[in-house]
């Protein structure tokens, strides 16, 4: 057991969305991200091999079992019923306020007129492990976007993020050359910021999208299914209609049509039970709270970020919040000029320290502030002098024209 688990752990690392965060990973992209592309990414391809099982759920291990009076095989008719697709009579379903009488067996299940009644095909079960494979990928999707449009700029920048590891000198050292080069590139990251902004919010709408592909996929009825299936604990228990029977049945009808002896069509009416339902009307129960969740979290997380950028009274806000959790701070405050820094930087040059900050401890980010501040002052030094005139150009010109 211990060498089996050993195996699938060591597979794991070369899997991106198994792989474990370490701790001093770098990154730029939010808890909320991480997330989407990594929890949910993974419990939704749980999902799909679970419903890939079906002898979780059934006994025989079969998906489909379909119960008939007549001479056709059993393997042929459960066949033809799984890939027909079984289907439902709406009127009479136990919810509906109409007259039911005794020839209902099950919600849904009950004698109609092929040419009068309306039926609903129930055949989701026939494409929910696609389904949930296909929406594993695209929560997946928005992180290899993110990745293209960051171009790996912070950790570039960082390395390893082993500053805190080095020696005092050489620690300086580091800072001062990450101090500088922020400096002399201000302004120029403007355009990779908007990228990121854009890549960020393609979480968001990965996740709504996803809530109208599902209730698509479910025939519109994945918008109210969490309403539904909460109000079913509410009721009395003699009273109870389950409404997640309606979009996932567990009993259904079939029918099938052969040639007879006489070569006449005999139709013959099958009740089908679906022990799959059984799983699937859970994982949609929880995706689409799951969902709901998901996308408020998002949303709060996509304001955060806005707020960021087109705030800039938060800039100073953030980085005192940062430094106050420095144990050298109150002494190294009078040579952190925060004001100097928050209303010098472009709103691409604070998304990039917002990073830098966020993948820093706090007593290195303490110091590279202090060398963030020094080159800026002497910036703002040089852009007050007055720039002398260069006599030298103009002496040689007047030497060359006397000659």
């Amino acid at each position: 057991m211990a060498t089996m688990i050993g195996l699938f752990s060591s597979i794991g690392e070369h899997v991106p969305i198994f792989k474990r965060a370490k701790q001093l990973d770098v990154t730029a992209e939010s808890t909320v991200n991480r997330i989407h592309y990594r929890l949910t990414c993974f419990l939704i391809l749980v999902m799909t091999l679970a419903v890939t099982c079906p002898e979780w759920v059934s006994g025989t291990g079969s998906i489909i079992e379909c119960l008939h009076g007549g001479s056709i095989p059993d393997s042929v008719i459960n066949a033809y019923c799984y890939i027909q697709g079984t289907f439902s009579v709406p009127k009479h379903y136990k919810d509906y306020q109409i007259e039911v009488g005794n020839d209902v067996s099950q919600t849904g299940v009950g004698p109609y007129n092929p040419y009068k009644d309306y039926i609903q095909v129930k055949a989701y079960y026939q494409w929910v492990p696609f389904m949930l494979f296909l929406q594993g990928l695209m929560f997946y999707i928005p992180h290899i976007i993110y990745k293209w449009a960051e171009e790996g700029k912070v950790k570039n920048l960082l390395g390893s993020l082993k500053l805190f590891q080095l020696n005092k000198e050489t620690r300086k050292d580091e800072e001062d050359a990450l101090a500088k080069y922020f400096v002399e590139t201000m302004g120029h990251h403007d355009g990779w910021a908007a990228r990121i902004l854009i890549a960020h919010s393609l979480y968001l709408i990965n996740v709504v999208g996803q809530v109208f592909f599902t209730d698509c996929f479910l025939g519109f009825e994945f918008s109210t299914y969490g309403v539904y299936a909460a109000s079913f604990l509410e009721q009395e228990t003699e009273d109870r209609t389950d409404p997640m029977a309606r979009v996932f049945p567990r009993v259904t009808k079939c029918t099938f049509h052969k040639y007879g002896p006489s070569g006449s069509i005999q139709r013959h009416d099958a009740q089908c039970i679906l022990p799959i339902n059984i799983l699937n009307e859970k994982i949609y129960v929880f995706l689409w709270f799951w969902f709901g969740i998901l996308t408020c979290f998002t949303i709060i997380d996509l304001l955060h970020h806005v707020g960021l950028i087109s705030l800039s009274s938060v800039r100073w806000i953030v980085l005192k919040r940062k430094l106050q959790t420095a144990p050298k701070y109150k002494t190294d405050a009078m040579t952190i000029d925060l004001g100097l820094i928050s209303r010098s930087v472009s709103y691409g040059d604070w998304m990039l320290c917002y990073h830098i900050m966020q993948n820093m401890d706090c007593l290195t980010f303490a110091e590279w502030l202090q060398e963030l501040t020094s080159k800026l002052k002497d910036l703002e030094e040089e852009k007050r002098l007055p720039k002398t005139p260069d006599s030298i150009p103009l002496m040689t010109s007047m030497v060359a024209m006397l000659s």
